[in-house]
């Protein structure tokens, strides 16, 4: 029987994002540019609390960098087992991290222009959601490579706004707190419709992960510019701080 030899860019398309560690090494690099002058320039100055958090987030993208590294050179048992050990160890870090930094923006809410932090605090308390939304989804289809990667793409994209609505104050129009925060979800929302476009053209089809992904970050995206007014909402986070 003939072999069929695939091209190189028919290889390349069979493979499912062969680039995926420089994306995700790329998000690094936006991450330490865009927290270079309020969290790398104030190293000394900053609560263990920021620097745990920063870690836990940090190795958390790092897993993301080496996993399909991994998988493209066949580790699978290591994949795996790292993947759960990630999980494990840094998920919960991740989760309580976020809960307390929301907690301490709130308490010193006095530093912040007025009604800031209960806007900042429902985008904090709904990426809480989304992130273990999407890495139970990964997990849930650990054996379907498409959707398992899929979804674990999206929760990098999940801790990504902040380091973006910081990177675009560098750009002179982005001068206002509301342009550079709808903006980095603006971003995100591209990215998404890009990795939508991706699939169809590459992949032949639209996989279920990033259209949910979408609908959801654009319903934040909608929601964020209220939650600053619904005065329920300042009630909830008020208690919360008080814990």
């Amino acid at each position: 029987m003939e072999q069929t030899t695939l091209s190189p860019a028919a290889n390349r398309r069979a493979m499912l994002y062969p680039n995926a560690p420089w994306y995700f090494a790329l998000a690094v690099v936006v991450t330490w540019v865009g927290f270079s002058q309020s969290y790398f320039a104030r190293l000394r100055e900053t609560d263990v609390y920021h620097h745990l958090h920063g870690a836990f987030v940090g190795t958390w993208t790092v897993l993301l960098i080496v996993q399909p590294i991994l998988y493209r050179q066949k580790k699978i048992q290591l994949h795996r087992r790292l993947g759960w050990a990630g999980t494990i160890m840094l998920v919960p870090g991740i989760l309580l991290g976020g809960a307390k930094m929301m907690q301490m923006m709130i308490q010193g809410q006095a530093t912040y222009p007025p009604g800031t932090v209960y806007q900042l605090s429902f985008i904090d308390a709904t990426s809480l959601i989304l992130f273990p939304l999407f890495l139970g989804l990964s997990l849930r289809y650990g054996r379907r490579l498409p959707l398992h990667a899929r979804y674990m793409a999206c929760t990098m994209l999940v801790v990504l706004p902040p380091a973006i609505g910081r990177l675009l104050f560098f750009i002179p129009w982005f001068d206002s707190f509301n342009k550079a925060l709808n903006g980095s979800f603006v971003v995100v929302d591209c990215i998404l419709l890009i990795l939508i476009a991706d699939d169809k053209r590459n992949h032949g089809r639209i996989w279920q992960a990033y259209p949910l992904a979408l609908l959801l970050f654009g319903l934040l995206h909608i929601a964020m510019n209220y939650a600053g007014s619904w005065q329920w909402w300042h009630v909830l986070m008020d208690r919360f701080a008080g814990l």
